[in-house]
């Protein structure tokens, strides 16, 4: 028995033997083909053809038996031709051969057969792309008429006559068309047929939309669905247009984003109706995913002459059914430096209720108490705040409040109390495509803050500092942008003694001049020490580079400093200067970013470098 099941073993060992070497053979026995371009004509479309077939032949390489080479060749040559059309080459002439034959003959098959099957094939392809087309008439018109519609701005079409006839600008200019038209007002405007003569004689395309606009529409009901947590009679408040007023996708765009910025949705999905109601209005379908309604999350941080940080939060979406959020969050830094005592730590509460008392009007109460540990100084402090949040517009906002704190500050072993009130007002224009990651636009923020101390001293001062960031898409979309960022602080007071140093402008670390300890990039104690300035100037300029799909690289230059005069002092000393280079992992909540940052104009007790972790771009 032992020896027939050997024996039966060695046979099915021996079969697939078989199968794999057959397997093998099949595999070595495949030929493998490539394409040979000889081109004339537009020297622009020859370069377009030429990375197209690369592209074919990196993406659906020409491999297999005969039949399978002459296929894929014959493919890759109607894309050619398609290519060709496609761009307004009309007159042009594309061709393929295997070894003298045309390969849409029965006779290119036969040629390649006759080859040796470890012989590579060549398919030549002739390019000739003739003269370009160009775009006669242009013509809109309603259907059975010939007469083209009025009030249609062309000039917004990016399609005239006289342009090269190319398939994308055509089909572009139809896409821009149904724009002009909606934003008349003709929400159900349709484009029923595109019609395009070609005139070999005179080498020109005439263009014709045949347009279905429909009657003028109005801005109809809104209703919500979907949602189970929160109150739609409320959601009716953030719609951002009254019923009857005229129809503007604009104002379905504005619909959209008064709901996502709620943070409490996860999908939001707006359908218009396809046909007006007896009012002439449009009605608007919104359907709601709800997020969930609670999360908490973890984060560090690093910088060499901090150490690490961590921290974590835990956030409730929606308190009372109107989208009112509560986070409470917590941080320890400075781990590992020095003593326990030396540790910081914050705790914080933040509470915000949307459209407090008017539309757009966010309200909001902070609470914190803290510990921060620095070279500059020592401070416990209790922080308390309440303002609003004010949409002007789109791209503008308004911030007032009011704050009170009430701290304990340690400096050069001195230890005092400040008990401020203060009035805290922040303008804001945002015209950046992404708060996280913005790739092109720019912002502007400026800053002020009048304070007063409640205590003996009486002190009064205002802090007020105007920054701005712009960002440059240089090369394919969100690949290579250049980011810049200016600042300058200001706090007129008549004696820079009663600030309060926590109040103190101060320049250095990896939100500032990286390469520099944090704080420490302007006037100095005797001992090192951060003494911090009535006044602040920064500059930066950062390359980024994604690399693949989830990775980066930055280059930077970052200079700045505090000075003890209310406005710069260059005499007293230059800003500081430093230079580095860093890494970028994306992520769908933000990149994270590695930065190494050397000081270029170091003084002494300076570091030779700093390394910096977080998440987020550096500004």
């Amino acid at each position: 028995m032992l020896g027939k099941n050997v024996f039966v073993r060695l046979l099915g060992m021996m079969a697939v033997v078989m199968m794999l070497w057959a397997s093998f053979c099949g595999i070595a026995q495949a030929r493998t083909a490539k394409i040979e371009l000889t081109m004339s004509g537009d020297e622009g479309m020859q370069a377009d053809i030429k990375s197209l077939v690369e592209g074919i032949e990196k993406n659906q390489p020409l491999t297999g038996d005969s039949l399978s080479l002459l296929q894929g060749a014959q493919a890759a040559l109607s894309r050619v031709n398609a290519a060709l059309r496609s761009r307004g080459f009309y007159d042009a002439e594309a061709t393929g051969t295997v070894d003298g034959h045309p390969i849409a003959d029965a006779a290119a098959l036969d040629a390649i057969e006759a080859r040796p099957d470890t012989d590579a094939i060549s398919f030549s392809f002739d390019i000739k792309t003739g003269p370009r087309y160009r775009i006669g008439q242009l013509v809109i018109r309603p259907p059975g008429a010939m007469v083209s519609l009025p009030d249609i701005d062309r000039s917004k079409l990016d399609l005239a006559p006289g342009d090269p006839a190319d398939a994308g600008a055509i089909i572009g200019a139809q896409d821009k068309l149904l724009t002009e038209l909606r934003q008349h007002g003709y929400a159900l405007a349709t484009v029923k047929d595109r019609e395009v003569v070609v005139d070999h004689a005179t080498r020109e395309a005439d263009v014709t939309f045949i347009v279905e606009s429909g009657p003028t529409a109005r801005m109809g009901p809104v209703r919500f669905s979907g949602t189970e947590k929160i109150d739609t009679v409320w959601l009716q408040r953030r719609v951002p247009f009254k019923e009857g007023e005229p129809y503007e996708p604009g104002k379905v765009d504005a619909l959209r984003g008064k709901l996502t910025s709620l943070g409490v949705f996860n999908a939001v999905r707006i359908r218009p109706a396809t046909g007006l109601d007896a009012n002439g209005e449009l009605p608007i379908d919104v359907e709601l995913t709800d997020r969930p309604q609670r999360s908490i999350g973890f984060g560090m941080s690093y910088e060499t002459q901090l150490g690490f940080a961590v921290d974590g939060f835990w956030v409730h979406r929606n308190l009372f059914g109107q989208a009112e959020s509560l986070r409470l969050s917590a941080e320890i830094n400075r781990i590992g430096q020095n003593a326990l005592l030396d540790t910081g730590f914050a705790f914080r509460a933040a509470f915000r209720k949307p459209d407090w008392w008017l539309p757009g009007q966010d309200a909001r109460l902070e609470a914190a108490a803290l510990r921060e540990v620095l070279d500059a100084y020592t401070r416990n402090a209790i922080t308390f705040q309440a303002g609003f949040d004010r949409t002007v517009s789109p791209h503008l906002q308004v911030r007032f409040g009011l704050a009170a704190e009430f701290a304990q500050i340690t400096r050069n072993g001195i230890t005092q109390d400040y008990n401020l009130l203060g009035v805290p007002m922040t303008v804001l224009y945002n015209r950046a495509n992404s708060d996280v990651d913005p790739t092109k636009g720019y912002r502007l923020q400026f800053d002020v803050t009048p304070w007063l101390d409640i205590g003996p001293a009486g002190n009064f001062f205002t802090i007020m500092r105007l920054t701005g960031r712009s960002y440059f898409d240089l090369a394919e979309p969100g690949r290579t942008v250049l980011a810049t960022r200016a600042s300058f602080g200001t706090e007129p007071a008549t004696n820079i003694n009663s600030i309060p140093p926590d109040k103190l402008f101060y320049a250095g670390g990896g939100g500032s001049v990286r390469g520099f300890v944090y704080q420490s990039a302007g006037p100095r104690d005797a001992f090192n020490n951060p003494l911090g300035g009535a006044s602040v100037i920064e500059a930066s300029v950062e390359l980024r580079q994604r690399i693949g799909q989830s990775f980066g690289a930055v280059a930077f230059v970052d200079a700045g400093s505090a000075y003890p005069d209310y406005l710069p002092n260059f005499s007293l000393f230059a800003p500081r200067v430093g230079a580095g280079a860093g890494i970028r992992y994306y992520t769908d909540f933000g990149p994270i970013r590695f930065d190494v940052g050397i000081p270029l104009n170091r003084r002494e007790g300076d570091p030779p470098f700093g390394v910096y972790v977080s998440l987020g771009q550096a500004f």
